[in-house]
């Protein structure tokens, strides 16, 4: 199956678990991301996912056309850059959560309303902007 996140991330992916994690699984070792495996936890928006990558806990969260989140337990930079070329689209920003995982945003709209709304937030450390 060809895959690209045309199928999930741009237009409404079917509610099902399995099509969902055939398309998103497609796409990322369409992209080269080896050693990587992703199980749909919620098939309705926002859609998530959890699995491994190296033995490395992955999570997305996503609404399609939207946003897009990213959480690993440390900056994965290489994963990030896939996932950049995958959604192509920057990510607007990254930060720490309470628990100490490493988060990466995406937003279809540059991502200022939610910057204003975990801005300042002592539940999101060392936030920064990646435009």
């Amino acid at each position: 199956m060809a895959t690209s996140s045309r199928t999930w991330f741009y237009s409404t992916p079917e509610p099902r678990p399995y099509y969902i994690e055939e398309r998103v699984n497609h796409t990322l070792w369409k992209n080269r991301l080896q050693g990587i495996f992703m199980n749909c936890t919620q098939a309705t928006v926002p859609i998530r996912m959890e699995g491994k990558w190296h033995d490395k806990p992955v999570a997305f969260e996503w609404k399609p056309g939207d946003y897009f989140i990213l959480r690993t337990d440390t900056e994965e930079k290489a994963l990030i850059g896939v996932m950049r070329q995958i959604l192509m689209l920057r990510p607007a920003f990254a930060y720490r959560d309470m628990e100490g995982k490493q988060i990466v945003e995406w937003h279809t709209d540059g991502g200022q309303k939610r910057l204003n709304e975990i801005q300042g937030n002592p539940n999101f450390q060392n936030l920064r902007r990646l435009r």
